[in-house]
C-alpha cells in the first residue's frame, strides 16, 4: 500500500510508532510481569520487520520518520515501562538506519537531559537518604564503629561505598533517567564491542556522532548531573578518544570567539574528567597541567599589569582554567609525587606566581579546593598560599557597577563539576569502576583537620556564600565525593 500510494505513508508510519509505546496502565511501583515483557517484545519485532521494509521500498520516509518519533516520544508523566520500550525501540531502528543514529541520539538525549534537570543531585540525595534512613530503622541501628571503619578502608583508594544494583530510584524522574541511562550505555557497549573487544571504527564514528549531541545539547546545559557520562564512558573506550575529547574542549577554551559561558563549561569538564577518570593516565595529566599552566602564564603577562581588582565578570574563563589546574593537582598529586620526577615537574609549572598575581586566583576559586591546594602545595614546598588566603580574609571584596548605577558584590566562581559522583542505581555499574575517588594523605589531612575553622562561613553581610554541586552539607565532603595533534604530550616522568 505504502509503496503504491506514499500519500498513506506519514499516517502508515505514526501508526507503527505509536505501536512503541505499550498501553500500561500500571504506575511505576508496579512491576510489570515477564508475561508483558514477552507479549510486548513479540509486538515490537513485528513492528521493526514493517518499519524496515518501508524504509528499504520508499527513501523518503526516513524524512517523515525523524519528527514523527520526536512527537510521539512518551511524556515525562508515562509510566517508566513505556519511557523504557521506547527509548529501547528508538535504539533498536539505528540497526538498519544507520545514517538517522546521530539524530536519534541526539533525541534520546534531549529528553533525558529533561529528567536529569528534574532530578538535582539534592533532591537524589533525600529521596534515597530517606528510603536508607526508614531501612535502618526498621532493621538495625546504625553501628558507628563500623561506619569509622568503612572510612579508613576508603582512604586506599577503593571504589566508594556505593554499591551498584538493579534496584529502582525513589525520586521518579530519577528512575526514569536510570533506565534509559542503562539503555544508552548498554547500546555503546554494544556497538564498541561487538567482537568481545573494542571495534575502533565503530567507536571513532560513534564517538563523532556523540561529540555533535554533546555540542548541541549537552554543553550547554548547565544544571545536568548524569547524561554527561555517556561521553564519560566512551572516553574509557580507548584513549585516543579521550585525549582527542580533551583537545576538543581545550579548543573551545583557547577560542577568544567563543561565549565566556562555554569556555568555561569546557574547562569545567576537562578538570572534571582529568581528576576523575581512572583510565587517565598520569602522562596526560602532567601533558593537560602543562598546557593549562602555559596558557594562564601568558594570560598573566599580557593583562596582570592592568589589573586593579580581581572580578569575575572580566576574567571567568581565566579564573576557571585556574580552578581547574588546582583542582586536578589535588585529585592526582599523590600519582604525580610518585613518580621518578614528579616533583621537579610541578615546581615547573611555576604555581607560585599564579597564586601571588594581581588577579588573585585564591580569592575566586571554590574555597575548598583552595584550602586543600594550599596544603599540598604547602607540604611539598611548591607554593605559600596561607598569606594571600588570610590577606583574601581580611580585604573586602571590591564591588563592580552594572551599569545600571547599582552595584554587585564579586562572589566566588559559580562552579560546575560535571563528573561529580554518580547516584543512579543500575547504570552505575558502567561508570562507578571506572570513577575516581579522592585519596587524601595522612599529613595532608592532618594539616586540613587543623585549619577547619577556615571553613565555617563568613558571617559577614557584605559577602555571599558560595554555592556549588560540587559542595554537599560541608565543605569536606567535596573531597570525599570526590592525542590529537592539539596535546603535545611532555616527556615521561617516569
Amino acid at each position: 500500500l505504502v509503496c503504491a500510494h506514499t500519500y498513506y505513508l506519514r499516517a502508515s508510519l505514526r501508526m507503527l510508532v505509536k505501536y512503541f509505546s505499550p498501553p500500561i496502565v500500571k504506575s511505576d511501583t508496579e512491576e510489570v510481569s515477564d508475561e508483558i515483557r514477552q507479549r510486548q517484545e513479540a509486538v515490537f519485532l513485528n513492528v521493526h520487520m514493517v518499519l524496515k521494509a518501508i524504509l528499504d521500498s520508499v527513501p523518503m520516509s526516513s524524512t517523515i520518520l525523524m519528527p514523527l518519533l520526536h512527537d510521539l516520544f512518551p511524556y515525562i508523566g508515562k509510566p517508566v515501562f513505556v519511557q523504557e520500550c521506547f527509548v529501547r525501540n528508538l535504539l533498536q531502528i539505528t540497526t538498519y538506519l544507520p545514517n538517522g543514529r546521530q539524530k536519534i541520539l541526539e533525541l534520546i538525549t534531549d529528553r533525558m537531559l529533561k529528567l536529569d534537570v528534574r532530578a538535582p543531585r539534592q533532591n537524589i540525595q533525600e529521596s534515597e537518604g530517606d528510603e536508607e534512613d526508614m531501612e535502618e530503622d526498621i532493621v538495625f541501628d546504625i553501628d558507628i564503629e563500623q561506619d569509622l571503619t568503612r572510612d579508613l578502608d576508603n582512604r586506599d583508594g577503593s571504589i566508594y561505598d556505593k554499591k551498584c544494583s538493579d534496584k529502582p530510584m525513589t525520586h521518579r524522574e530519577a528512575n526514569i533517567l536510570d533506565v534509559c541511562m542503562q539503555l544508552t550505555l548498554t547500546y555503546i557497549s554494544n556497538v564498541c564491542y561487538s567482537k568481545g573487544e573494542c571495534d575502533w571504527e565503530a567507536t571513532k564514528k560513534l564517538y563523532r556522532e556523540m561529540l555533535l549531541v554533546f555540542d548541541r545539547l549537552i554543553l550547554p546545559t548547565h544544571a545536568s548531573c548524569h547524561v554527561q557520562f555517556i561521553l564519560f564512558y566512551l572516553c574509557s573506550t580507548k584513549t585516543p578518544i579521550c585525549e582527542g575529547f580533551i583537545d576538543y574542549l581545550w579548543k573551545k577554551v583557547q577560542n577568544p570567539n567563543t561565549e565566556s559561558v562555554f569556555r568555561q563549561a569546557a574547562v569545567g569538564y576537562i578538570g572534571s574528567l582529568l581528576a576523575r577518570a581512572m583510565f587517565v593516565p598520569v602522562s596526560t595529566v602532567t601533558a593537560c597541567l602543562d598546557l593549562m599552566c602555559q596558557w594562564v602564564h601568558l594570560y598573566l603577562d599580557s593583562t596582570s599589569e592592568d589589573v586593579v581588582n580581581a572580578d569575575v565578570n572580566h576574567h571567568g574563563p581565566f579564573y576557571c582554567v585556574c580552578q581547574a589546574i588546582f583542582y586536578v593537582f589535588v585529585f592526582r598529586s599523590k600519582e604525580i609525587f610518585e613518580t621518578k620526577k614528579g616533583h621537579k615537574w610541578a615546581e615547573s609549572l611555576n604555581f607560585q606566581r599564579i597564586v601571588t598575581s594581581r588577579l588573585n586566583p585564591l580569592r575566586i576559586c571554590l574555597p575548598v579546593i583552595v584550602k586543600t591546594f594550599s596544603s599540598i602545595t604547602r607540604m611539598h614546598q611548591l607554593a605559600f598560599c596561607d598569606t594571600i588566603i588570610e590577606r583574601n580574609k581580611r580585604c573586602i571584596l571590591p564591588v563592580t557597577s552594572n551599569g545600571l548605577g547599582s552595584s554587585s558584590v564579586v562572589t566566588t566562581l559559580d562552579s560546575y563539576f560535571p563528573f561529580d559522583p554518580y547516584l543512579l542505581n543500575r547504570s552505575g555499574r558502567f561508570i562507578i569502576p571506572l570513577y575516581r575517588e579522592y585519596q587524601g594523605c595522612i599529613e595532608e589531612d592532618q594539616e586540613l583537620s587543623n585549619d577547619e575553622d577556615d571553613f565555617l562561613p563568613d558571617e559577614s553581610p557584605s559577602t555571599v556564600e558560595p554555592q556549588s554541586v560540587s559542595l554537599g552539607k560541608t565543605p569536606t565532603d567535596f573531597l570525599h565525593y570526590g592525542i590529537s595533534p592539539g596535546f603535545k604530550h611532555v616527556q615521561d616522568i617516569t
